[in-house]
């Protein structure tokens, strides 16, 4: 019967405490990121290249079949690749238009904002960005109760991390485990907070230990 119920305590708070992890696996493009590319010909000034201009420092969209359009060059297929990747390729399209070419490829993550921010909606993020800027980009919140329950939304699943501290922390969204596609939740305060829930959980989890413990020496 011990044996049970610490089990159950310590299930009860594992799953209580399920939090967002940093992503460890490599970033792939999916459909409706976004990517900024900066194109740099060593020996011209991009302003200077007439066709890499129209390149240079320039946001492109991923459609819904896994496209962006790049100009003169047509549809070019991203979906699925990594930074590396989608570099290598860009450099091989644009090698005979320059010398000494190198290209800087900036992914944007799709993340949508919900909740008690000012601006709700969906973003395009770099993960580079501090989560304090994305917040202050959606608007800010209503108030700093809405920072303590945050929780994000992926695939169905809830998960919570750390915001409050993230948010002063200048922790960015890679660091923090956000990924394309997640949508970040600012509920109104309707509900005890995740760190107020976790407080009772654990006080009550040190209870029920405590009272087993005393209950086996008293039998002893």
């Amino acid at each position: 019967m011990k044996n049970r119920l610490i089990n159950i305590c310590a299930l009860v708070f594992l799953l209580s405490a399920a939090t967002l992890s940093s992503a460890t696996e490599e970033f792939k493009f999916n459909n409706a990121d976004g990517l900024i590319l900066l194109v740099y010909d060593n020996s011209v000034e991009p302003a200077k290249n007439k066709l890499l201009s129209s390149f240079h420092d320039t946001e492109f969209i991923i459609d819904g079949e896994g496209y962006i359009q790049l100009g003169s060059f047509g549809k070019i297929y991203i979906a699925g690749k990594s930074i590396e990747e989608t570099t290598a390729y860009l450099e091989d399209k644009f090698k005979p238009y320059g010398k000494n070419l190198m290209v800087l490829v900036t992914p944007l993550i799709r993340v949508v904002m919900k909740g008690e921010f000012g601006k709700t909606g969906m973003y395009r993020f770099s993960p580079n960005i501090s989560f304090w800027d994305a917040v202050a980009e959606a608007g800010g919140m209503s108030n700093s109760l809405a920072a303590e329950n945050m929780y994000l939304l992926r695939n169905g699943d809830i998960v919570y991390a750390d915001f409050m501290s993230a948010l002063y922390a200048g922790v960015s969204l890679k660091e923090l485990g956000i990924q394309s596609g997640d949508e970040l939740i600012a509920p109104r305060i309707t509900r005890l907070s995740f760190n107020s829930i976790m407080r009772y959980v654990s006080f009550f989890s040190s209870l029920i230990l405590l009272y087993l413990a005393l209950t086996d020496k008293q039998r002893n």
